[in-house]
């Protein structure tokens, strides 16, 4: 899950409790509970931030369910009939939880996860990447950074290595790794300016561009800083050669894109108000910037490139909503929206207390889009049941939303735990086989396999 200080507008998805030997297995989909578990990786790194540890698997059984009596049947506003979940692995960091950021399928057809191990707000944080295989067994995990005040934002593959981006001691950090196992090739911390921090990266022609903020304000948020946005340019040894302020439209800058000759940035402008866009070409120069939004509070934390080079944007809003809805639009290569989509609520709470939270999305092959979210509630006076349902409001699901390139509901599905324990989708990529992995909140770093859809 991201996280804020109270004094902003998101709150914080629930803290998922999770024992560090105990990985969670049993999976409920909305229509009816799985009986089929799997086993998940459990495996200890001590404080080398480089050294690699075997994995130890354990099975956990969960609670004794029975077929049928699962899914919210008198309340759900479910659309179609979504993908099942093929299985969840989790893996540890050194610290007492884990919390992931961004997830990428690599052309060998594993899954590499980036996020840290330990807090922000007590100074225990590393930065930590996870690579599995394919059938969700541990090659390799890396950690950087003695515990303090660092993040690990995202992970793209070039020719010969993966290159993470995130901060160490509060400074923007590029990081490249070796393929085969992880092995640091070189590091490059950079002080921007204040607490700083590089969120995503593209690769150019000679060297990465990448893109976040300087001189954060609140320095322990992991989604909106109340910084500037900010552009680093680098050369192929992660040499800064060049930087430069974003327009004062975008305060954070989240992601990157490179369609053709030119460069497509989203964030947030001042305030996490709106949704910001910009297109720059590939030094920078900004061609055009917009903002999207409502009258209340716009939050955008993902976007992708649809194979016609139109642009999707999503994220969560309150404008015009009861609570915290998903928020998804599609806009054309000169800034133009063409359609916009709010949706909440899936498993039909009052929707006053209930938030649906996104953090990514990807552009599928047939020009529609599937987002990620978290779906739940996280108020003490309020809890609700369905009837005919084990399913409790605040207990928190993985949400997938599949849109149609019109902006259609396809069909949407909720995923999680059948012994009661809180799922939260943090962020999602294809996989080769037509289906999806997931970066899961439940405390450690869970990868979620989606079947083809």
């Amino acid at each position: 899950m991201k996280y804020c200080t109270a004094s902003f507008l998101i709150m914080y998805l629930i803290s998922c409790s999770s024992s560090v030997n105990e990985e969670i297995i049993d999976t409920i989909n909305e229509l009816s509970l799985l009986e089929s578990a799997s086993n998940e990786i459990s495996s200890n790194d001590d404080d080398n931030e480089t050294q690699n540890n075997e994995s130890e698997n354990s099975q956990f059984d969960g609670d004794s369910v029975t077929e049928g009596s699962s899914a919210p049947s008198n309340c759900s506003k479910l659309i179609g009939n979504g993908p099942d979940l093929e299985w969840i692995k989790s893996v540890e960091g050194s610290e007492e939880e884990a919390h992931a950021h961004f997830i990428f399928t690599t052309n060998d057809n594993g899954y590499i996860q980036v996020g840290e191990t330990g807090f922000l707000d007590n100074n225990s944080a590393k930065l930590l990447i996870v690579k599995i295989n394919s059938d969700g067994e541990l090659i390799w995990k890396k950690e950087f950074g003695v515990s303090g005040h660092n993040l690990g934002n995202s992970v793209i593959e070039v020719n010969d290595g993966y290159i993470v981006t995130g901060a160490i001691n509060k400074n923007s950090t590029v990081i490249k790794l070796d393929k085969e196992n992880g092995t640091e090739i070189w590091l490059t911390t950079i002080d921007n300016g204040g607490t700083d921090a590089i969120e995503h990266i593209v690769e150019a022609q000679n060297g990465f561009i990448g893109v976040g903020y300087i001189d954060a304000v609140d320095e322990n948020n992991t989604f909106y800083t109340e910084g500037k946005g900010y552009m680093t340019f680098f050369d192929l040894d992660g040499n800064k050669t060049s930087g430069k302020l974003l327009d004062t439209k975008m305060s954070h800058a989240y992601r990157i894109s490179k369609i053709n000759n030119d460069l497509v940035i989203s964030g947030l402008s001042p305030g996490a108000d709106d949704y910001a866009l910009m297109k720059t070409n590939l030094d920078g120069e900004m061609q055009w910037i917009k903002t999207f939004g409502g009258e209340s509070n716009d939050h955008c934390f993902a976007m992708d490139i649809a194979n016609d080079n139109s642009i999707y944007l999503s994220g969560h809003t309150i404008s015009g909503t009861e609570n915290w809805d998903t928020y998804t639009m599609k806009i054309d290569q000169d800034g133009n929206k063409l359609w916009e989509k709010k949706r909440g609520n899936p498993r039909g709470f009052n929707p006053l207390y209930v938030h649906d939270e996104v953090w990514d999305l990807k552009a599928t092959p047939d020009g529609g889009c599937i987002i990620v979210a978290g779906t739940g509630d996280e108020y003490s006076e309020y809890s609700e049941n369905c009837e005919g349902s084990i399913d409790n409001s605040n207990t928190w699901h993985v949400y997938l939303i599949k849109y149609s390139s019109e902006g259609e509901i396809q069909w949407d599905k909720t995923y999680y735990r059948s012994d009661g324990g809180d799922w939260a989708g943090e962020a999602i990529d294809l996989t080769t086989d037509g289906g999806a992995i997931v970066a899961v909140d439940n405390s450690v770093f869970g990868f979620l396999k989606i079947a083809p859809f």
